[in-house]
């Protein structure tokens, strides 16, 4: 296996030759000035870190005295580098991850989990009903958190191709440097790229960009999954035959369909939306199935074909120029009829290519029939003719505003939002239960009422145009109460489609979460309720909020109500016999519920996962995974492996009482901790506002969604711009802020709580998880750049007082977190996360410093005037690349 010390040499060779094609790119462009000022900056940075006080005094004053001019050319340089440096170490874990498999040393994948299943005695029939039972659901969302456009991603994507390419140990000289000035092409476009967008994104931005993965990246990797899983269920299993698996991993999508706050999201962006899918999907087939018409070149001499195969495609309809290759022409008329739009789902596409395997194998084509064929069945099998089902969401609120105005239109209730719980609920039964008409044909009610009935007769519309399963989720966010649940259940009556879709509550804060489990209860008591659950397979989904919970109550007291949600939700489920299916609304950052999902799921609530689950894929997420395809499949691999072993060995030891104890008391005292910091320190939002590029990142054009769901202050504010500014100040606070005081005083200086501690850490996979993701935050916040966004604070004594907090408690959390995991200083357990870190810090604090710098200065221009146009778009595009030097945004 390649050494540590071969793997960092390969590299820092792989840095050093994109970092020379860039400095090449530079003293092109820009001249050697140019590029003796990045050198210098660069060093000064480097110097600064080593605690050289002349070396930070020399860089503030040298970005001080450059011209706009000059700091976008430093902008740029920075930002690229970035860029390619994520390149680079994305190649180096692919060089690490093939060296392991090579060598049988990989872990985490699906022949790990199968091996261990099957060494511990699970049949082949039992397999079998595990991934029966298994279905996981991976969401994509158009959440504001991908700060790069897509043409640029592009290009990135295709410098990582040829890099890959450059790796090859058998490469001949002149192919080398074809593929060098491949790689300074792509460099120069994207030095003369934009990072940014010129206008604010459209929904129409977002569905492409989802589209362009899932078409690109998503359905050929997930097909290998399939084909791995076959073949390795094969190997260890070879009395039975795997060559039907029922659909365990799948897609789906938020894009075009979350209304949650964005009134751009109408029920007409939603078809549109759909339309398009379904015209790319159709695109990706037509492709593969002209391939397999140019090869299954087979002789009708030699190859029959079933009574079947030619009944269905008789002789006249084949085209002359396959006379004699019947195989051919009927891949022919396949290709003409979905061409024309002809197969209505994919169930009616696969209907036909299964008679052309059929037929095949009959006629022993073995090989044939289990390869491309099978390969593109297995495809449209996945993502049908609408490419993924399309998640609908909407604020409950609306929806009661709705149902309120609905129910004093006809007489039934005059103030329904006044009426005490118990009577809603009542009052939506007896509505459900009596099939009275409810949306008359033209609406004539306010105009978000009509809204609402606009997007429930969408749903009607989608199915009969595209089929149930084109939308099969509508979600209610900041859902609080039964009847948030019911008042779906009766929109969903109205259009007829209460038993083709699942309504799936949204529970966000730290007090939703708390009774999320009574709210359930009385749902599942309700009987016009039971029978909706009854038409949907005794299956319930319930989504978790990470996001919002985290906003409200800090790191500590989320993950621990999200872990106590989960559960309670199952036994509450078990109790009434029905299915529990989790949805985590997870996003990338640490603060949002991000790190790695493999993780996640192992640190579930024993008892809790049944084999469904569905997780989030949330903005700048999208692309990490799934821009280059050997880390898209070692991702899913990990995903699988820990679904494998979450239903075939799952934990059968709950958490030691202890540990629960101890876990309420830190829940408590980090929520404690978080709020008066953040809600109760007067002065606080005023700080957050002047200390972080927050007014600024409303104005970065990445997302069609506002910052705010509604007009008001920092409780309106959504969880991903409070997270994406404190990544950029470097703070971070919403990943760590309220864990050190947590822990230090559970501790109390107690030996035995601190060994309490350091036991649950070693032997509970919850309280690793939450302690490891914390640690890596941590490790990347730094006081130093902060403080430097904290002399953007006019008022003096404020900035004092609530910096000083912040960095008292930084201290106070790294500590403590050495403490517990027994290391000397952070991730001192994971050498390659610390030299990650330390490699991109005196790149990335540049970015900062001249951020802070351009904010002093548009923040005192006249937002009307030419210059602050200009001065704005160098602080949004040095946003670009602080993200992508922190590898997240929020």
């Amino acid at each position: 296996m390649t050494d540590t010390h071969e793997a960092v040499n390969l590299l820092s060779a792989d840095i050093r030759l994109l970092g020379n094609l860039l400095g090449g790119i530079i003293r092109e462009q820009d001249g050697e000035s140019a590029f003796a000022l990045v050198e210098n900056v660069r060093a000064a940075a480097k110097a600064r870190r080593t605690g050289d006080a002349e070396a930070a005094r020399s860089l503030a004053d040298t970005l001080q005295e450059l011209d706009l001019r000059m700091l976008k050319v430093l902008i740029k340089a920075f930002s690229n580098y970035f860029q390619l440096i994520n390149i680079a170490e994305d190649q180096q874990r692919i060089r690490v991850l093939r060296e392991r498999e090579r060598m049988g040393q990989l872990a985490e994948t699906i022949e790990q989990a199968v091996e261990q299943l099957h060494d511990a005695g699970v049949d082949a029939a039992t397999m079998r009903r595990f991934l029966d039972q298994l279905c996981i659901r991976l969401v994509m969302t158009a959440h504001p958190s991908e700060a790069k456009r897509k043409e640029v991603l592009v290009k990135l994507r295709h410098i990582a191709e040829i890099l890959e390419d450059y790796d090859e140990t058998d490469i001949l000289p002149r192919e080398r440097a074809s593929l060098e000035a491949e790689m300074t092409e792509e460099i120069e476009e994207l030095w003369h790229t934009r990072p940014t967008r010129t206008a604010k994104a459209t929904v129409t931005d977002e569905i492409d960009f989802s589209v362009y993965f899932l078409t690109s990246a998503v359905m050929d990797v997930v097909v290998e999954i399939y084909i791995d899983m076959r073949e390795i269920l094969t190997k260890y299993y070879p009395e039975a035959d795997w060559t039907h698996l029922p659909l365990f991993l799948r897609f789906a999508s938020w894009v075009g369909g979350d209304r949650d706050g964005n009134p751009n999201v109408t029920p007409e962006v939603t078809l549109a939306a759909l339309d398009s899918m379904r015209t790319s999907v159709r695109e990706v087939y037509l492709r593969e199935i002209a391939y397999l018409r140019d090869h299954l070149t087979q002789s009708s001499d030699e190859v029959g074909m079933t009574a079947a195969l030619a009944l269905r495609f008789p002789l006249a309809e084949r085209d002359g120029r396959y006379t004699g290759e019947d195989y051919r022409a009927i891949l022919d008329i396949i290709h003409r009829r979905l061409q024309a739009d002809m197969y209505r789902t994919g169930d009616d596409l696969v209907a036909d290519l299964e008679l052309v395997a059929q037929s095949l194998r009959v006629y022993h084509g073995f090989r044939v029939s289990a390869g491309e064929v099978r390969r593109i069945i297995q495809k449209v099998r996945l993502f049908g003719l609408h490419l993924a089902p399309l998640d609908v969401r909407e604020d409950s609120r609306l929806h009661a505003a709705a149902v309120g105005e609905l129910f004093e239109h006809y007489g039934l209730c005059d103030e329904y939002a006044a009426l005490p719980e118990a009577d809603k609920q009542q009052l939506l039964t007896k509505e459900i239960a009596s099939r009275r008409p409810m949306f008359p044909s033209e609406p004539e009610f306010s105009e978000a009422t009509n809204k609402i009935i606009g997007m429930w007769r969408m749903i009607r519309t989608v199915h009969r145009l595209h089929g149930a399963d084109a939308i099969d989720t509508v979600i209610a966010s900041m859902s609080t109460a039964p009847s948030d649940v019911l008042t779906m259940l009766l929109f969903a009556r109205e259009v007829a489609v209460s038993e083709l879709v699942d309504l799936v509550p949204l529970f966000e804060t730290i007090e939703d979460l708390r009774s999320a489990p009574d709210v359930m209860e009385m749902l599942f008591a309700n009987p016009e309720y039971r029978k909706h659950l009854a038409a949907r397979g005794h299956r319930q989904q319930i989504m978790v909020g990470y996001s919002d919970s985290n906003k409200d109550g800090g790191y500590m007291a989320s993950n621990w109500n999200l872990f106590r949600a989960q559960q309670t939700l199952s036994d509450v489920c078990r109790k009434h016999g029905i299915e529990l299916e989790l949805f985590h609304g997870r996003g990338g950052s640490i603060g949002r519920g991000g790190g790695p999902t493999n993780r996640a799921i192992l640190a579930q609530p024993a008892g809790t996962f049944s084999g469904r689950m569905k997780i989030t894929e949330q903005g700048e997420v999208i692309a990490y995974r799934y821009s280059n395809h050997h880390i898209a499949r070692r991702h899913l691999h990990q995903v699988m492996h820990a679904a494998l072993l979450g239903i075939g060995a799952p934990s059968r030891h709950a958490p030691d009482p202890k540990w629960i104890e101890a876990m309420e008391t830190l829940g408590a005292l980090g929520r404690e901790a978080y709020r008066n910091f953040v809600y109760e320190t007067p002065g606080f939002a005023e700080y957050w506002q002047q200390a972080t590029p927050i007014s600024e990142l409303s104005k970065l054009p990445i997302s069609s969604r506002p910052a705010k769901r509604k007009a008001g202050g920092f409780a309106q504010m959504r969880a991903i711009p409070w997270m994406f500014s404190w990544m950029q100040s470097r703070a971070i606070i919403p990943s760590w802020f309220g864990v050190g005081a947590a822990l230090d005083a559970f501790s109390g200086g107690s030996s035995r709580n601190l060994d309490l501690l350091r036991t649950m850490y070693r032997e509970w996979p919850f309280f690793r998880a939450l302690i490891e993701n914390c640690q890596l935050d941590a490790a990347k916040a730094d006081m130093g750049i902060a403080e430097l966004y904290a002399t953007l604070v006019s008022d003096v004594q404020l900035r004092e007082q609530i910096f000083t907090r912040l960095r008292a408690e930084h201290k106070l959390t790294c500590e403590m977190i050495c403490r517990i995991t027994g290391q000397g200083e952070l991730l001192e357990n994971t050498p390659i996360m610390r030299r990650s870190i330390d490699r991109r810090n005196p790149y990335v604090d540049p970015l900062n410093f001249m951020q802070v710098s351009l904010l002093r200065t548009l923040r005192v221009l006249q937002p009307e005037s030419p210059e602050y146009e200009r001065v704005l778009d160098a602080v949004l595009a040095t946003i670009n690349g602080i993200a992508a030097g922190m590898k997240t945004t929020g």
